[in-house]
């Protein structure tokens, strides 16, 4: 039998509950200066120059792609990230590509990752013209240690990544 006394409590609870909600929304993280944003983006990313393209390999976590992409993607990529190690890589090259190979391999302890090219624009095998934007994902099929260094190794070069130590605890936060 439910009395007007536990039902006022069931009442409070579902308000209090509300409320507290509410009130962790609000928290949430201040929106960040465009300053900070170049900041945060310059911490996870690397660039080489790789055969006349300077390609920046950004890794992406909760952070980077809150700055990299829009609302209505951030979700999707989000996902994507958690479940695997990921990477935007961006560039322009400063001369007509015959034949650009967009095969990456990532490098950790002796052990190789198999890239996937998830391509946005121009991250495929072909042809690219000088000033071209060339953008698309990385996704290796699982996880790496990004605490620890590893390679990305492409057919016209390789580039290292050590996360620093402000890099790191900004993954913890």
């Amino acid at each position: 039998m439910v009395t007007k006394r536990s039902l006022a409590v069931v009442v409070l609870f579902v308000i209090f509950s509300a409320v507290a909600l509410a009130q962790d929304a609000n928290q949430a993280a201040p929106e960040l200066t465009p300053a900070q944003k170049s900041n945060l983006i310059k911490v996870f990313a690397r660039s080489a120059n790789m055969d006349g393209i300077v390609i920046n390999y950004v890794l992406l976590n909760n952070k980077t792609i809150d700055v990299l992409f829009p609302s209505d993607a951030k979700y999707a990529m989000r996902a994507r990230a958690n479940a695997a190690t990921t990477f935007f890589v961006q560039g322009i090259p400063s001369k007509n590509l015959t034949q650009f190979e967009p095969k990456f391999e990532i490098e950790q302890n002796g052990k190789s990752f198999k890239g996937e090219n998830v391509n946005i624009r121009n991250l495929q095998a072909g042809a690219v013209e000088k000033g071209s934007k060339i953008e698309g994902l990385i996704q290796l099929s699982q996880k790496i240690d990004i605490t620890r260094p590893f390679k990305i190794k492409c057919p016209t070069g390789v580039i290292e990544f050590k996360l620093s130590q402000e890099a790191i605890k900004l993954l913890e936060n």
